[in-house]
């Protein structure tokens, strides 16, 4: 972790960085995957994956919600720990995207 603490470096969800990384790994196995035996054999620890996404994301978005409720003055480092976990939410979901993408059989290139 390259950040130093400070007023500027946005709080990150308990396990996020871990999430994040294991997401990644998934969709580089999913990419070498050459076969369709081999994809589903990893479709079960995807779908795990997937899941733990799905629940982190939704204890980040009620931590948003218990945040703003005390932060009726929007006091900017309010405001930024907002911003800051509003940026990892929607990186999680573009991870689960691409991982659902990853389940899709490939499509043949139309050109």
């Amino acid at each position: 972790m390259g950040m130093r603490a400070g007023a500027t470096a946005p709080a990150t969800a308990p396990g996020y960085a871990d999430q994040m990384k294991a997401m990644q790994q998934m969709h580089d196995k999913m990419v070498a995957a050459k076969t369709p035996e081999e994809r589903n054999a990893l479709m079960a620890e995807q779908m795990k994956l997937m899941q733990s996404g799905m629940n982190m994301m939704g204890g980040m978005g009620g931590g948003m919600g218990a945040m703003g409720a005390g932060a009726t003055a929007g006091k900017p480092a309010d405001m930024a720990a907002r911003q800051g976990m509003m940026e990892q939410r929607m990186d999680m979901m573009q991870s689960m995207m691409q991982m659902m993408m990853d389940r899709m059989p490939p499509v043949p290139a139309t050109k």
